[in-house]
């Protein structure tokens, strides 16, 4: 059993010191909705930070990615990000930017994938970001409400109950 938890603890070290290795570029001021294609990865880079990283770890570092994140998804067409009321937590900052990493992510990473599972994909990371860092990002009432959905076995049947609206 220790030598299990010595090894998530190694990976979750590795995970963030491989994090941390990367800088994003600045972007242009003014760009063709087609410039945003070579940025892709930077954006991809930024969601795995945001998702793998404690908040608290280097904050500006995460204010940098969550800046060029919401300003890269601003422009790019390859992303629409759907804010869906009851399923992401709007008043967390932290959370919702969870949410967006998530979608993104799924969206950037599975070209053909729906909104459905952008959307299932997207709050199983808010999830999974407010169970590990529960501590530094708050109570949230509506992670409560869908890990209690989540461990009944209906959270895919909540979100599409929630989007089906």
């Amino acid at each position: 059993m220790k030598k299990i938890a010595l090894i998530i603890v190694a990976f979750l070290m590795a995970q963030c010191a491989m994090a941390q290795q990367f800088s994003l570029p600045i972007l242009p001021e003014k760009m063709w909705p087609s410039d945003y294609a070579n940025y892709e990865a930077d954006g991809l880079n930024c969601c795995d930070y945001l998702l793998n990283t404690d908040p608290q770890f280097n904050a500006p570092k995460h204010e940098e990615c969550t800046n060029f994140l919401v300003r890269w998804l601003a422009g790019t067409p390859a992303v629409r990000v759907a804010m869906v009321d009851g399923l992401v937590d709007v008043k967390n900052p932290q959370l919702m930017v969870a949410y967006i990493a998530g979608w993104t992510r799924q969206a950037l990473t599975n070209p053909s994938t729906n909104d459905l599972l952008c959307c299932n994909v997207a709050v199983e990371q808010m999830l999974n970001y407010y169970f590990a860092y529960k501590d530094h990002v708050g109570k949230s009432k509506l992670c409560e409400k869908l890990l209690k959905e989540q461990s009944k076995g209906n959270l895919t049947a909540h979100i599409a109950s929630i989007l089906a609206r």
